[in-house]
């Protein structure tokens, strides 16, 4: 955990890594009494079920209007009278496998399943990665966060630059994945 305590602004950061491997960062605005999860668009159900979030209380969505990709492993809900639906998708199987466990030890006469749609996923798209960076003044760069998905990464990168309170520049660039 990070924290930045400015005058009457505070915040902190956390990184998170399940055993599942997901990863995730939180960002505490305490001023606001709210704080930013950064995750997969695709993951945003997966990381509110491991911080015991229902999604009524979250304001905006980084995953909203993002197309779900027809291939990977899908999690399936069956409730108590047989009818069946999605609940999330993702080409990693221990995450869906890992959100199932967390709603199935939560909810009351309703199955879950991991199922495999599509053929496998081209391996080159999935060791895409892109850091967000912060650069000062004086052109000293610091990776501030690594997230898969393009689109994550620059809605992070935007929260921060939008912030007046940050004298530094965010962006976003490609990076090798780490080994």
């Amino acid at each position: 955990m990070v924290t930045r305590d400015e005058g009457r602004f505070q915040e902190a950061h956390w990184g998170w890594r399940g055993e599942c491997g997901l990863e995730l960062v939180v960002v505490s605005m305490r001023e606001a009494d709210r704080f930013h999860v950064f995750i997969e668009p695709m993951e945003v159900d997966h990381a509110l079920a491991h911080l015991g979030l229902k999604d009524e209380v979250v304001e905006w969505r980084a995953d909203v209007g993002v197309r779900i990709p027809r291939e990977g492993w899908a999690l399936t809900r069956m409730d108590e009278t047989g009818n069946r639906y999605d609940v999330a998708q993702s080409p990693e199987r221990a995450h869906v496998a890992c959100f199932a466990r967390i709603l199935e030890a939560r909810a009351h006469k309703q199955s879950c399943s991991v199922e495999f749609r599509g053929p496998p996923a081209h391996e080159e798209a999935a060791w895409k990665v892109w850091a967000v960076i912060r650069q000062d003044e004086y052109g000293n760069r610091a990776e501030v966060a690594r997230l898969q998905c393009e689109q994550g990464a620059r809605a992070f990168a935007e929260v921060y630059e939008a912030d007046p309170r940050h004298k530094q520049t965010y962006f976003v660039e490609p990076v090798a994945p780490r080994s």
